[in-house]
């Protein structure tokens, strides 16, 4: 698995290359220098989307905890380590959702229901992005009439509706649990290395059949991450802006749609590398726009998302450090 994880970031690391050689590096660079340092705003700027997901996280793990151990400003802290993992280590898009698992039951809950509400989350999420996909989609050709290139972005949205809806229908039968079980181990590096909390599927299948018929907190959940989503595009719009390419709100909305579809359909792929910057020089192309605005969008995308992700690894890794010197025996190993 981490080998063809590997194979899959080189070559998703040559498209790019080959994308920004296409475009002519120095064109690239020149637009990146009119931005200059005010496309760091990004950074902070990011944070706004995953604080509105980590509010949808908060309103399913709520009811499993009464003792405030996993408020929202935790949640966002994890939120932003799940991110910078899935973005920045080869771990085919869902490494991180395993440490969110791992980091809240270190926090102290129960590992059923903290399992149970990331997989449900990432569930809601799959939805959000498709729902959101159609909606970008729909504005493009209302404003448009229609182009060729993005009928297979259409079609690819058509197929993959009806794959979170089922995922909600095998949670509320019980059954997702056992599928995941035997996945989980394949992105672990193998059963000996898979989490404790995999060794409990009835408490699991248990867990996530009681979530989903909280169908009052699931609808919230995923308003949240739907806004979260939406609200996203604002990086997209202040990026052009800031490159000398201004757009509409509509219009990144509908650069937005299109270049997170694309960049999820291509989970295996780590961080999506080539998938993302395919689906915005597709789209930016359909809009209008030319391919040093898209690759520089690009570039600001990947900017963002190692300014942010490398301090959340770091501040993972130290967290991790720190736990482990509070095991008992750990004084006494270390001498």
């Amino acid at each position: 698995m981490k080998r063809a994880a590997y194979i899959l970031g080189l070559a998703g690391l040559a498209a790019v290359i080959a994308l920004i050689a296409r475009a002519g590096w120095q064109s690239v660079l020149a637009a990146l220098a009119v931005a200059g340092p005010a496309l760091l705003w990004l950074v902070p700027l990011r944070v706004v989307p995953i604080g509105l997901d980590a509010i949808g996280w908060r309103i399913l793990l709520g009811p499993r905890d009464d003792r405030g151990r996993a408020r929202w400003p935790v949640l966002l802290c994890v939120a932003i380590v799940r991110e910078a993992v899935n973005r920045l280590l080869p771990v085919a898009g869902v490494g991180g959702e395993l440490i969110g698992i791992r980091i809240l039951v270190r926090r102290g809950i129960e590992a059923a229901p903290a399992a149970a509400s990331v997989i449900t989350e990432v569930v809601l999420t799959v939805l959000s992005l498709v729902l959101f996909a159609a909606f970008g989609l729909a504005l493009f050709f209302a404003s448009s009439g229609g182009n060729a290139p993005l009928h297979s972005i259409v079609l690819g949205v058509a197929l993959t509706l009806p794959m979170p809806l089922a995922c909600l229908w095998l949670i509320g039968e019980g059954r997702l649990a056992g599928w995941f079980a035997r996945f989980a181990p394949l992105v672990a590096g193998g059963a000996r290395n898979a989490p404790a909390w995999l060794q409990s599927m009835p408490a699991l299948g248990s867990e996530l059949s009681a979530l989903v018929r909280r169908r009052g907190r699931l609808a919230s959940a995923a308003m949240f991450q739907l806004a979260g989503i939406a609200a996203g595009s604002a990086e997209t719009w202040l990026a052009l802006r800031l490159l000398g390419h201004p757009i509409g709100v509509q219009t990144a909305l509908i650069i937005e749609s299109v270049t997170l579809f694309a960049r999820n359909l291509a989970f295996a792929v780590p961080a999506g590398l080539g998938a993302q910057e395919a689906g915005i020089v597709l789209i930016c192309s359909a809009v209008g726009l030319g391919q040093n605005a898209a690759i520089g969008l690009a570039l600001a995308k990947r900017m963002r998302e190692v300014l942010l992700g490398l301090p959340a690894l770091a501040g993972w890794h130290l967290w991790e450090s720190m736990r482990l010197r509070e095991l008992p025996g750990a004084a006494g190993a270390s001498k």
